[in-house]
Parts: C-alpha cells; structure tokens; sequence
C-alpha cells in the first residue's frame, strides 16, 4: 500500500549527511534557519575539502612520501616516512618502510597532509621504437 502523503524532508529538519553536491546547494534559496545555515556551511567546506584533496600530487612509484603527522602501526611504533611502491593489484599505491621493509597500505592517505621528494623519473619505453 503506497502513502498518499509523502513525508517531506527539509534541511532545517536535520539532515546529519553533509555531501549536498555544490549544484543543489546553488538551487536553494535564502533561509533564516541557523540549522540549515550550518548545514549549508558543513557541505561547502566539505566540498572545498575534497577539491584540496584531488589538487593534491599523485605519488608515484619510486618517490619518497612523508606525512606531517606520524602514522602508529600496529607494532606500536610511528612511521611517517616511506617509499612509494607499485600496487599490482589495485588503484592506490603501496608504501614501503625503508627501515624495515615492511609493505602497508595507508587508508585514506589522501586525506593527510604529506609531502613527496625524489620525483621519480619514468623513462619512456625505448622498445616502442
């Protein structure tokens, strides 16, 4: 059996998910709603966020990656140093503690701030011709 009177959500009704895309947000109209003026800020400065995380340089395999802030690992120990590797299986990079050699995946390493040096130089394949 369908409702006849569909509920009808509004922002100043509590909207706790933050990730309007910029295009809705630009349709709506002034409000005197605190709520809905803090929801509207949330998802700007979400979406701002995830623009400085895709401006951000790509690591590529051979670099050498160091994050601001240590990484704890489950040795207990903090790591924020690490050489780029290769995933063979997947989109995001592997990072390599050059002390110890140990292999990890970092989630979200987007989301950190990190800086890389040693570009890494990729010659272009010579046996193309």
């Amino acid at each position: 059996m369908s409702s006849t009177n569909p509920t009808r959500l509004t922002e100043t009704m509590g909207p706790c998910e933050s990730d309007c895309p910029a295009a809705i947000l630009d349709e709506l109209t002034e409000t005197d709603s605190t709520y809905a003026s803090e929801w509207r800020a949330r998802c700007r400065a979400n979406l701002f966020r995830r623009k400085l995380e895709r401006a951000k340089p790509v690591p590529k395999p051979g670099q050498t990656i160091i994050f601001d802030e240590p990484i704890r690992f489950n040795d207990g120990e903090d790591r924020n140093r690490f050489t780029v590797i290769a995933n063979p299986k997947g989109k995001a990079p592997l990072f390599r503690d050059p002390i110890t050699g140990a292999v990890c995946r970092i989630a979200k390493f987007r989301t950190r701030a990190y800086r890389l040096i040693n570009p890494a130089i990729v010659p272009k394949d010579t046996t193309d011709g």
